[in-house]
């Protein structure tokens, strides 16, 4: 008889489940929250932590505004993104490849979301036949799609079955307004990135009566440009062409809200890949004990959601165009676009502003020692936060 291990995930999950809202994204938002605390008070200077945030760049859109604006840990982020910078420094000099602005890893923020999530799904599998925890999956709010979807790709196929059939019994039984069928279809918010699938397409243009321009020498004016935009995502989405969707981001921006009859549209091509993916051949779960052989990566990749985000789409037009033909200093992100388009040299526009931006974050670092707190604050304090948007792109971006 199978025995289950009740540790301490079991009883998180328990517990998440007797809450409104997906279980598993808001075990993701504590683990979100605890991960970058951590961080902030106790590994900021970890030789491990800091060799994988040299390939990923740093972290991704979503964390490094977070750890910046929720942690509020604007020392730790002008260490970690001197230390970026200077690496970046290094790998542009002379003449480098297209590709030299390409991470090799990936955000280690997304790494312990996507590990805190597989971990509570697969405490699920290993558990569903218990009664308290089947009740509980049964009277709970369910899971949201990226989840449903990540469950299918690691569960055994008799869980799956079972699994889909709860989950979406919750969806038929709580469409009842639109904040429900948003998080149903896209997650809670702030638990996923944008869709970066239109952003991997190079050929889509858009026309532009103007340009945002601005005098603030670390802005990147391709991101002044689409956040400006950002503004009208409501008429981005009234260009929705019947078969696309809205993620994560975009779906929690005020104007994106009423979107009722979208969401439901993706919470039904999710629900027909779930029913899809429940009833394939094959055991994916052997993936997890190769992992716990150390045989592979361990990682399994999560089906994307059926619908691509309208929003996106429209943002990645404007970023093709722009990336093409603007030739001031970009972040990050859209600086890797522009070599793609231009060639390397689109590098040497930036390199100025690497420059004084680096000598911004040391005078801020300085005068963060104790000896030399008495001195006068300048502009300095603000170069933690243009180093972010430097290396990440300004919040909501990507």
């Amino acid at each position: 008889m199978h025995t289950v291990n009740r540790h301490s995930t079991f009883y998180d999950v328990l517990e998440s489940l007797a809450k409104p809202g997906c279980a598993i994204c808001a075990l993701v938002a504590r683990t979100r929250w605890r991960y970058l605390d951590s961080l902030a008070y106790e590994n900021v200077n970890d030789p491990g932590i800091r060799a994988k945030l040299r390939e990923s760049f740093g972290f991704c859109n979503r964390h490094a505004w977070y750890f910046v604006e929720n942690v509020r840990e604007v020392f730790g982020a002008a260490i970690i993104y001197r230390d970026i910078l200077h690496t970046v420094q290094a790998m542009t000099i002379g003449n480098p490849g297209r590709s030299v602005l390409e991470p090799t890893g990936i955000c280690p923020a997304c790494s312990a979301e996507w590990q805190s999530a597989e971990d509570a799904l697969l405490v699920i599998a290993d558990a569903i036949g218990e009664s308290d925890l089947r009740a509980a999956l049964e009277a709970s709010d369910g899971l949201c799609g990226h989840h449903l979807l990540q469950a299918m790709a690691i569960m055994r196929s008799d869980v799956r079955e079972v699994l889909r059939s709860i989950v979406l019994e919750s969806w038929r039984r709580r469409q009842t307004d639109v904040r429900t069928l948003r998080w149903y279809a896209t997650g809670a918010a702030g638990n996923f990135a944008t869709d970066d699938r239109p952003f991997a397409n190079q050929g889509s243009t858009a026309t532009l009566a103007t340009t945002v321009n601005t005098d603030d020498s670390f802005a990147c004016p391709v991101c002044v440009t689409v956040r400006s935009e950002l503004k009208h995502v409501g008429s981005w989405v009234s260009l929705d062409d019947g078969v696309n969707g809205l993620c994560n981001v975009h779906a929690a921006m005020p104007e994106a809200e009423p979107c009722a009859e979208l969401y439901r549209r993706q919470m039904a091509a999710i629900g027909g890949r779930v029913e899809e993916l429940a009833r394939a051949p094959g055991e994916v779960w052997l993936r997890q004990a190769m992992r716990g052989f150390g045989l592979g990566n361990g990682r399994t990749a999560i089906p994307p959601v059926p619908l691509q985000c309208v929003v996106c789409a429209r943002q990645a037009a404007i970023e093709n165009t722009l990336c093409r033909e603007v030739e001031q200093p970009l972040c990050l992100p859209h600086l890797r676009r522009a070599v793609v388009a231009r060639g390397p040299t689109a590098i040497n526009a930036v390199k100025p502003v690497w420059r004084g931006l680096d000598r911004l974050l040391g005078e801020y670092l300085r005068k963060e020692d104790y000896r030399f707190r008495g001195e006068p604050r300048g502009i300095e304090q603000r170069s933690p936060r243009w180093a972010v948007a430097l290396f990440a792109g300004t919040p909501g971006i990507r």
